[in-house]
């Protein structure tokens, strides 16, 4: 009967072992989770913020998309060539390809600020019109 006293008693204690190693995992697992919240709460708080930053990136090619159109636009008032746009002409024509609507601007203005086209590519037709404009479109490529 000792024998079997103290075999119970070594299973007691195994078992209480096993259980504060338990408490010890689920301890650890606990602060992985407070941790796992904070990252994701940072996260969360750095979204808003790009979010933010995204909305003036548009609002700053909107407005320089607008600048851009009107100059197209008024450029080709004064020349007398402000006939209905034909979708082949856009094609033939530079200026017209990357400056002649306002969506057109701002997605030419969103490619030479990610590396679709190259500046030069983008700013030679805008040297047809002045090379004021050239130096508007610098001045947004440095500021975006």
């Amino acid at each position: 009967e000792g024998t079997q006293g103290a075999m119970q008693f070594r299973i007691l204690r195994l078992l209480r072992i096993t259980k504060i190693i338990r408490l010890i995992r689920i301890a650890r697992i606990i602060q992985l989770i407070r941790a796992l919240r904070t990252l994701v709460h940072q996260i969360m708080s750095a979204l808003r913020s790009l979010g933010w930053a995204l909305l003036l990136l548009v609002i700053v090619m909107f407005l320089f998309g607008v600048m851009f159109t009107q100059a197209t636009t008024s450029h080709r008032l004064l020349e007398g060539s402000l006939a209905p746009l034909s979708p082949g002409a856009q094609d033939d024509d530079p200026l017209l390809h990357y400056w002649a609507t306002l969506p057109r601007s701002m997605y030419t203005l969103f490619m030479t600020i990610t590396g679709g086209i190259s500046w030069e590519e983008a700013s030679q037709p805008l040297s047809d019109i002045s090379q004021l404009w050239v130096v508007v479109f610098i001045a947004y490529v440095c500021m975006a």
